[in-house]
């Protein structure tokens, strides 16, 4: 009666993703660069890209640079 249950998964799409897919190549491979980069913090990395125009927080950022979003799964 109960085989093949399983756990309803939210799927949401990472805001760091949506953002990476709005970009062009150059700008692509500079923020994939900069969230690998360690000295480059969430807060930081969303101030910078808030200044250029691209409205982002620090959390979603956190969670990419963790592999605790959609991406990771």
């Amino acid at each position: 009666m109960l085989e093949g249950m399983e756990p309803h998964t939210k799927k949401q799409s990472c805001k760091v993703r949506t953002v990476l897919e709005s970009l062009e190549a150059k700008d692509k491979e500079i923020l994939i660069k900069a969230l690998a980069d360690v000295q480059w913090t969430a807060t930081a990395l969303a101030r910078e890209l808030t200044s250029r125009g691209i409205a982002i927080s620090e959390k979603p950022i956190m969670a990419h640079k963790r592999k605790g979003c959609s991406c990771a799964r």
